[in-house]
C-alpha cells in the first residue's frame, strides 16, 4: 500500500508540532507528551517473548501502551513511536487485542475483552499512519542526537576537538 500525500502531510504535521529531546529517550519523549496533553500514559512491558509488539488501550483516566519486554532497545523504542502514532493520530478507538487476553489475563475470551473495551483491529490506513508517524520521529531523533552528547562526555570531547582547532 502507497503512501498517499494527504497521510504523509497528515503525519508531517503531527510529529511538527512535537517536542523531541536529544539525546533521544522514548520515556522522556512519553512522559512529556502525557504532560503536554494533560493525561496519564501508562508504559506496560509485556512479559515473557511470546509476542514481539504492542498495542494502544485507552481508558477515561488513562492511556496505556503495553510493549514487549523481552525485545532489544531498539526495538522497543520502534513499538513504543508506533503506539504513540497510534495515539497521535487519534486512534484511540482501537487496539490490538489478540494478544492482551492471552497475555494479561489467560482466563478471559478475547471476545469479552473486546466487548469490555468496545474496540476492533485497527484497519490498514492506521497502522501506514502510526508506522510513518514513528519513522518521522525515529528519524527526527536520530538527527537531533546526531549533534548532542551526553553531558559527561562533553568536557573530554571539547578537549580533543581543540587539539585539533587551527585557529
Amino acid at each position: 500500500m502507497a503512501i498517499d500525500r494527504a497521510t504523509w502531510r497528515k503525519c508531517q504535521r503531527v510529529v511538527g508540532q512535537l517536542s523531541i529531546p536529544a539525546p533521544f529517550d522514548p520515556d522522556v519523549f512519553i512522559s512529556a507528551l502525557a504532560e503536554r496533553r494533560g493525561r496519564i500514559v501508562e508504559l506496560m512491558p509485556m512479559p515473557g517473548g511470546a509476542v514481539q509488539c504492542g498495542a494502544l488501550v485507552a481508558t477515561d483516566e488513562a492511556d496505556y501502551i503495553f510493549y514487549a519486554a523481552s525485545t532489544t532497545r531498539l526495538h522497543r523504542e520502534h513499538i513504543l513511536l508506533h503506539e504513540v502514532g497510534h495515539l497521535l493520530c487519534g486512534h484511540i478507538g482501537d487496539a490490538k487485542l489478540e494478544a492482551l487476553p492471552k497475555l494479561l489475563l489467560p482466563n478471559l475470551s478475547v471476545d469479552l475483552v473486546r466487548r469490555v473495551l468496545g474496540r476492533t483491529d485497527y484497519s490498514a490506513a492506521e497502522e501506514q499512519e502510526a508506522e510513518l508517524v514513528a519513522s518521522m520521529v525515529a528519524q527526527r531523533a536520530r538527527r537531533r542526537s546526531a549533534g548532542s552528547v551526553a553531558p559527561e562526555l562533553a568536557d573530554g570531547l571539547a578537549r580533543v576537538g581543540s587539539i585539533f582547532d587551527t585557529r
